[in-house]
C-alpha cells in the first residue's frame, strides 16, 4: 500500500492521444480518479496559487477577464524547454500537494490518478502500480487533431516532448494497448483491476 494513505495508489500514464481519458472515464464506476490536467487547470484559474505565482513572474497573458490565457501559456512552454522547465518547477510542487490531500480524503481501497507526465517528472515512488496505456504514432495524432483540434505540428510537438513510450512501457507494471475499439480498451481494464486484486499490496 501507498506511504500516503493505507491505500493502493494506482498512477495512469501515456503520452498524449493514447486513451487515458478514455481509462479515467471507465474507471470511475467503480473508484476515485484523480485528473492532474484537471488540477493543474484549476490551479490555474483566477486567484489561485498556481496563478498568482506565474502572474508574479510575469510569464503568462490575461484576456479580458483577468484569466490566463492557456494556448499563450502553451507557446511560452513548449518554445523553449527552459521556460517549461520553468513553470513546471512552479505548479508541479502545487499538483502533488492537491493529489496528497484528496488521496487522504478518499474511503476507496484503491485509487487512481491520471497523470500523463508522471515519468517525466519522476513521480513513481508516489504509486503502488502504474498503468500505462500506449497507442501507435499515427492513431495519437490522428486523436489530438480531432478531438484536440491541434494541427500535426502542434501534436508532434506535445507528443516529442516526452518520454519515448517504450520507455514508459518499460517501467510500468500494467500496459494498456489502445490502438483498437473502446470496447477491446475497456476488457483489457477488467483484467487489470483482477491483476491488481489479486495482487493486493
Amino acid at each position: 500500500m501507498s506511504k500516503l494513505s493505507k491505500k493502493k495508489v494506482i498512477g495512469i500514464t501515456g503520452s498524449m492521444g493514447s486513451g487515458k481519458s478514455e481509462i479515467s472515464r471507465y474507471l470511475k464506476n467503480k473508484y476515485p480518479v484523480l485528473d492532474c490536467d484537471q488540477v493543474n487547470a484549476d490551479l490555474l484559474k483566477k486567484g489561485n496559487l498556481g496563478y498568482k505565482k506565474l502572474n508574479d513572474l510575469h510569464i503568462v497573458e490575461l484576456d479580458s477577464d483577468g484569466q490566463i490565457i492557456k494556448e499563450s501559456l502553451a507557446s511560452y512552454m513548449f518554445s523553449n524547454e527552459k521556460h517549461r522547465k520553468q513553470v513546471e518547477a512552479i505548479l508541479h510542487p502545487l499538483i502533488f500537494d492537491e493529489m496528497h490531500t484528496w488521496i487522504h480524503k478518499q474511503d476507496s481501497s484503491i485509487v487512481f490518478v491520471e497523470m500523463p507526465i508522471l515519468f517525466e517528472i519522476s513521480a513513481q515512488k508516489y504509486f503502488d502500480s502504474i498503468w500505462c496505456v500506449v497507442a501507435d504514432l499515427d492513431v495519437a495524432l490522428s486523436r489530438l487533431q480531432t478531438y484536440r483540434n491541434f494541427t500535426r505540428e502542434q501534436a508532434l510537438a506535445r507528443l516529442v516532448s516526452q518520454m519515448n513510450p517504450e520507455e514508459k512501457i518499460a517501467r510500468s507494471n500494467i500496459v494498456l494497448r489502445n490502438d483498437g475499439t473502446v470496447e477491446q480498451l475497456h476488457i483489457q481494464i477488467e483484467d487489470a483491476l483482477k491483476e491488481e486484486i489479486l495482487n493486493g499490496d
